[in-house]
Parts: C-alpha cells; sequence; structure tokens
C-alpha cells in the first residue's frame, strides 16, 4: 500500500491552476507558508522521521511545493501541530488498539479514516477514533462545512456556546463508507496516468 501511495503521489502534477496539462492542485499561499512545511519536514527529519518521498519546491521562485510522505515512527515525540501543506506522516503501529491511541493523541481530531472490508472493525473505528468526520475506504477530503468537521478538536468548527451548548453533550461525527476499497479508475484530473 505504502509503494502503491508513493507511487500515485510521483503523479500527482503541480502548478498553476490554468495550467495544461490540468495540475492536481496549486501553490501555496505565500512562500513562507511553503517554507514553514519544509522547515516542519525538516524538524520531523531531525528528530527520527524518514522520507519515503521528501515533500520538494517545483519552482524557486512561486510556493509550488511537490507532496511529501514521511514514515515519523522513529519520532518518538511528534509535534502536535498541523503542517498545512501536502506532507502526509506515516506511523507504523502494532495492531488496531496501538492506532487509534496513536490517532487520537492530538488537540485535533479533523478527520480519520480507516481502509477495511471488515464491518465489526469499521464500527469499532468510528465510535472510538476521536474525529468529526471519520470515512470508510473513501478519501478524508471534501466534506461540507455543514458537518461536525474536526468534532471538539481544536481545529474544528464543533464549539459549545449558548443556545447550542446542550449539542455538545453528544459527540458530532459526519461519516462516509464504501464498504470494499477501491482505486478511482481513471485517475482524477491531476494526476498523471
Amino acid at each position: 500500500m505504502v509503494n502503491e501511495l508513493q507511487r500515485v503521489m510521483e503523479r500527482v502534477i503541480v502548478g498553476d491552476p490554468f495550467a495544461e496539462p490540468q495540475p492536481f492542485y496549486g501553490s501555496l499561499i505565500s512562500a513562507q507558508a511553503a517554507d514553514r512545511v519544509l522547515d516542519f519536514q525538516q524538524r520531523l527529519l531531525d528528530t527520527g522521521a524518514t522520507a519515503i518521498s521528501p515533500c520538494v519546491r517545483t519552482d524557486e521562485s512561486a510556493p509550488f511545493l511537490r507532496p511529501g510522505l514521511l514514515d515519523v515512527t522513529g519520532v518518538t515525540q511528534p509535534p502536535d501541530e498541523e503542517a498545512f501543506g501536502p506532507l502526509l506522516q506515516l506511523t507504523w503501529a502494532a495492531d488496531f488498539d496501538a492506532a487509534i491511541a496513536m490517532a487520537n493523541r492530538t488537540r485535533f481530531g479533523l478527520s480519520a479514516g480507516i481502509i477495511t472490508e471488515d464491518d465489526d472493525t469499521w464500527e469499532r473505528f468510528i465510535v472510538e477514533s476521536r474525529a468529526g468526520v471519520v470515512n470508510r475506504n473513501l478519501p478524508l477530503t471534501g466534506a461540507s462545512s455543514a458537518l461536525p468537521f474536526g468534532g471538539i478538536g481544536a481545529s474544528g468548527n464543533a464549539r459549545p456556546s449558548a443556545y447550542y451548548a446542550a449539542d455538545y453533550c453528544a459527540w458530532p461525527v459526519a461519516t462516509m463508507t464504501r464498504p470494499h476499497a477501491a482505486m478511482p479508475s481513471p485517475p482524477p484530473p491531476g494526476i498523471a496516468p
């Protein structure tokens, strides 16, 4: 799975939104934002991460970054920060319990996803994962802003206040699910065949 992820990431087209072929995504908001992502990546590498596919600039004169994939299993105390850029962190877990514990060890909790065809594993995941959007065999992006994106985490939009405070006695979760895992075919726009 990691090899396939790396292969797809290498096919991602990054560029100007009006370029041909159509890019999958464009630039970050500024050169400083791109620098922050690259600095964050370097901090992870300096503390034990391994670059599977490093996040790199595609153009020194603009804030375009090729997506990066880091194995952060060796980082003993990973920073609980959002990179706000195309940098995916992979952590290996001994078992499902360890994976849930790692995933929940954050103050954020925007979204969580699992690739499984086992209904019992899915049911357990949706109950035990601490996120506002919990998906099965589907991407984690594209959720409506009306959903409890982020749940009650620091980056979510579910905030207790006044009249709606009683609503926050429950755990707000939105889900999308597909019973079987599958790669999109043909590739979406911005992914080279």
